[in-house]
């Protein structure tokens, strides 16, 4: 834009303005190309703050340097004006690096640069996403190692040493693609090859977009380029499986020993999340006069639920059964270790096909069972997790509630037709016509009125009404007329 052509909107702007004088808050930035020590380049002048201001720009395009004397400018007249610069002059700033932004920042016209973005931490992908896991100290280790999946598919894709500048949502549209196309289990003779599940891809974008939100709000970066990613619903009812008391009858037949039988009772009969609440159970959390159990979970804090009475025998024997001394309901294992592959083999011996998501489901399948029995509220205390949560990624529609819709009555009983039930009165004919009356029906009132005496006489009997009395039609016909 010309300067002339900037005077009305700097003045709505409420900026002095003074074209070609020395005077004024900011004045015109003038630009032109000279000879300075040797060196040809353009130069930029203008005054800010009462200050007359020159920025070598150097050798470059007149069509170049005249979008940094535009930039600048734009730039300074906010800063006088008390306003926020536009999101594009703000975005050119950020990307500046050495001597200019240096300049411009000594000037108050920009933000001081972040000193991480001179350090692999600041401008590679793998060391930036490293310096935000660390910095989050606030986190359970679990929601870190979710962090870190996102982390290794986002490097495994870009590279370790790619630029976090260089992303453009474009990429990050690539990205998605890819994680949707890749294939995380492999083909059998039986079964065919497995992709990303959309609730697994939906996480991780997710997890993506908050880690990059970080480093826009640390300005080590202008725009996140996967702002626009949209996460999408995270619950996969594809794989979800309800474990019916035969089944899990059948399975706590086939574990070998106690410690299997308390691994798979606690999450079926009892809620627990598999393996940390599991394998973290004391005796001393065994409260057996109260019928209650202490469950101090990692991720979501201390909560008690009861000694269910399916699971109160298999505790039992294995309170007796254990060693004298033991501390921890489950002997043999400690912490967030793989349980599931052994349990998909003690499934298998039970003669039972093994389900995804093995604990996930065992946990599904008590919750939906609660739930038939227990308010939302009392069952969200018990198991640790909110009503939202639980209608997402727990409660199931199973079988006997597709058998109960078929055979089982609901709302009041269908009538025999005896009595037509509803509200008695008048017989009211339903008309097959539009809403407006059409020319046929004034003709059918019109002849209905001649063939009795006119003005009609008065009756003892009343005629039937709809919404409209038919001798309102007649009272306006005697009035036309």
């Amino acid at each position: 834009m010309q300067p002339e052509n900037r005077l009305p909107e700097l003045a709505r702007r409420g900026v002095s303005f003074h074209s070609g004088s020395t005077t004024g808050v900011v004045s015109v930035a003038s630009l032109r190309k000279e000879i300075d020590r040797g060196r040809v380049g353009w130069r930029l002048q203008l005054r800010v703050n009462g200050h007359r201001r020159s920025l070598w720009i150097g050798e470059a395009s007149k069509r170049v340097a005249s979008g940094v004397a535009r930039h600048v400018e734009e730039l300074a007249l906010a800063k006088e004006s008390g306003h926020q610069a536009d999101a594009g002059h703000i975005q050119w700033a950020n990307s500046l690096e050495g001597r200019m932004r240096d300049t411009l920042t000594k000037w108050g016209l920009i933000e001081p640069a972040n000193p991480k973005r001179s350090s692999d931490a600041g401008r590679l992908l793998g060391p930036c996403l490293d310096a935000y896991l660390a910095s989050r100290t606030d986190c359970k280790p679990r929601t870190i190692s979710n962090y870190k999946q996102a982390r290794r598919l986002l490097c495994e894709y870009f590279g370790e040493r790619h630029s976090i500048r260089t992303i453009t949502p474009a990429d990050a549209d690539r990205w998605r693609r890819w994680l949707l196309a890749r294939v995380v289990k492999k083909a059998t003779e039986t079964t065919p090859a497995e992709t990303m599940a959309i609730a697994t891809v939906s996480k991780h974008i997710k997890r993506t977009k908050t880690m990059f939100t970080d480093a826009v709000r640390d300005r080590l970066l202008s725009a996140n380029p996967f702002a626009d990613q949209k996460g999408g619903n995270e619950a996969n009812k594809a794989r979800h499986h309800f474990v019916d008391r035969t089944a899990s009858a059948a399975v706590l037949k086939a574990c070998p020993d106690h410690d299997w039988r308390l691994i798979f009772a606690l999450p079926r009969f009892g809620g627990l999340r598999c393996p940390t609440e599991v394998t973290g159970l004391t005796w001393a959390d065994i409260d057996w006069a109260e019928n209650r159990i202490r469950i101090d979970s990692v991720k979501t804090g201390l909560r008690f639920c009861p000694i269910f009475p399916e699971l109160r025998p298999i505790l039992d024997a294995a309170f007796h059964a254990a060693p004298p001394g033991s501390t921890h309901c489950v002997q043999r294992y400690r912490g967030a270790v793989n349980l599931g592959t052994q349990m998909k083999r003690i499934i298998e011996n039970a003669g039972q096909v093994p389900w995804p998501k093995t604990f996930v489901n065992l946990r599904s399948t008590r919750r939906t069972e609660l739930q038939e029995a227990f308010p939302s509220h009392v069952v969200d205390e018990w198991l640790g997790h909110s009503t939202k949560t639980a209608e997402t990624h727990y409660l199931q529609v199973t079988a006997d509630h597709w058998a109960a819709g078929a055979i089982k009555p609901t709302g009041q009983p269908a009538n025999d037709g005896a009595d037509p039930g509803g509200v008695t009165g008048g017989v009211i004919v339903a008309r097959q016509d539009n809403s407006g009356h059409s020319t046929d029906t004034k003709k059918a009132r019109v002849l209905r009125a001649s063939d009795a005496s006119w003005p009609p006489m008065k009756s003892d009997s009343v005629p039937p009404q709809g919404l409209e009395p038919w001798t309102n039609g007649l009272r306006v016909r005697c009035s036309t007329n």
